[in-house]
């Protein structure tokens, strides 16, 4: 059994798996749900792996506030001294009962391990774990170190925020001369930009500086007083706008709906970047918000994403919505590599659907329209509608990424309406390509929930098979897991 149970609300999955292998770096053994599938005895699983975990870290956020799972598994290790909370989102409040426990912020946490916030939390969580109380001057000195406010949620800590905004507010709302917008949007900038400079800004400067940043980066050249973009920048000649896929027509996105979506998904980034505890990258996305700049500051964040770092999902984010909007042809590379890093983001495929039919490509371009829709569908808990989506796209695209991920999507649902064998027809199929293409991690997850389904269907021998035959190919499955499914079972060598 993992030492640490993590408690959070399926909303929050993309950051909570990012905080997870956070910890998993920091060697602790962690478990998360990530592998339960349809068919899974959930209660009995969670059950097992609750009561048996040194600690629990409770990730609250808007959404799990109001999830009973996660207040019940708070409640219970709260009950037994085994809780510790984080907050991944301000202005939450949290429920009765949990106000005056010490909740860390993780508002604005970019993904790296190396942190100070990680620092604060493994403290707390080792402590935890060997049976202690924390040392109250260790972690008060760690807390400084961070060179931000730490929230507390306590009534002291609700009104340091309280008047933390208030003065944020009166700062970047106060009168200025109605006939020079630009320059008092410049001002509003200077502000915030020294606070980044200095590592210092807080999760509500970081979303009001986001806007702003958004607002100049995306703005018209008439608008900034800007020398317009030249030919090369702008963007392509009108191409096909539909695809004819059977017997209907996909749509592609349009233009103003690729605007959208890119105003909303570089807003998102940015927030996370101007937190980001690598100068570089603080320094690199605030070019980006002034056209005459914004190529240079674009060319330093591709940089910094190539070296692999926590804040690579962002930046590829952050500038392939940028480059998309201004027609910079590299925006399709940096919107695929921020969907190979969290294919579940459905703004990325409607990006994508845009810049393949820009580009010619309209096989693709349907194709990543359809995923978007599947992905829509399966938040709807619509998992007929979202496999027919899938499985349409699936023919329409060669990329290997894309079709490993349309498959495991398809098991998915297929698993959610118990079609148990359509479902290990496509776990199998996307293990087969996750072992090609040499993708461990995948291949764990996937090769995870092919066991459980084949679990259902009354063959552990399978499920045994499965999941020694990931591991020998190196993914990362909790010996454990493999000893409770294959109990009983022959230690024959695996097929090949």
């Amino acid at each position: 059994m993992a030492d640490i149970f993590i408690s959070y609300a399926s909303e929050d999955r993309d950051r909570v798996q990012r905080l997870a292998e956070a910890l998993i770096k920091r060697g602790f053994d962690i478990w998360w749900d990530r592998a339960l599938v349809a068919g899974d005895d959930y209660a009995t699983v969670i059950e097992r792996q609750l009561s048996a975990a040194k600690a629990v870290l409770v990730v609250w956020s808007k959404a799990s506030v109001l999830s009973p799972f996660v207040r019940d598994e708070a409640g219970r290790a709260r009950n037994d001294g085994r809780l510790v909370p984080i907050a991944i989102e301000r202005g939450v409040t949290l429920p009765l009962g949990f106000g005056s426990f010490q909740t860390e912020d993780f508002s604005g946490w970019d993904g790296d391990a190396g942190d100070a916030r990680i620092d604060l939390l493994v403290a707390t969580l080792r402590a935890r774990i060997e049976g202690r109380q924390a040392d109250g001057a260790v972690l008060r000195a760690k807390r400084a170190s961070l060179g931000r406010r730490v929230r507390l949620m306590s009534i002291l800590g609700v009104v340091a925020t309280v008047l933390g905004i208030a003065a944020s507010v009166y700062t970047l709302t106060r009168p200025r001369a109605p006939e020079s917008p630009v320059v008092a949007q410049q001002d509003q900038l200077a502000q915030l930009l020294q606070l980044v400079a200095e590592g210092k800004i807080t999760g509500e400067q970081a979303i009001e500086l986001s806007k702003l940043i958004e607002t100049r980066a995306f703005a018209t050249p008439a608008a900034t007083g800007e020398k317009p973009p030249s030919q090369s920048d702008m963007t392509a000649p009108a191409a096909p706008n539909s695809l004819t896929v059977g017997s209907g027509e996909v749509a592609f996105v349009t233009a103003a709906q690729m605007e959208t979506e890119a105003r909303a998904s570089f807003e998102d980034a940015t927030r996370e970047l101007v937190q980001s505890p690598d100068a570089r990258v603080r320094q690199a996305v605030i070019a980006t918000a002034d056209p005459a700049t914004r190529k240079q500051g674009i060319d330093a964040l591709w940089d910094i994403a190539k070296e692999g770092g926590a804040a690579s999902n962002a930046i590829w984010r952050a500038c392939g919505s940028l480059m998309m909007a201004t027609g910079d042809p590299r925006g399709l590379t940096a919107l695929q590599r921020a969907a190979a890093i969290n294919p579940q983001d459905k703004r990325i495929w409607r990006m994508l659907s845009y810049g393949y039919a820009r580009a010619g490509s309209q096989r693709e371009a349907a194709s990543a329209t359809l995923v978007g829709e599947g992905l829509e569908a399966a938040g709807r808990t619509e998992w007929s509608s979202s496999a027919q989506k899938l499985e349409m796209a699936l023919p329409l695209t060669q990329d290997p990424g894309v079709r490993r991920f349309i498959l495991g999507q398809l098991g998915d649902a297929a698993a959610q309406d118990e079609r148990f064998d359509a479902a290990a027809q496509r776990y199998r199929a996307a293990i087969e390509l996750h072992m090609k293409e040499k993708d461990a991690a995948a291949l764990g997850v996937d090769a995870q929930k092919l066991a459980r389904v084949q679990t259902q269907q009354g063959a552990p021998e399978r499920a045994c098979e499965t999941l020694r035959r990931a591991k020998a190919e190196g993914a990362s499955i909790d010996t454990a897991e493999i000893a409770r499914s294959c109990e009983g079972q022959s230690m024959l060598s695996m097929p090949k």
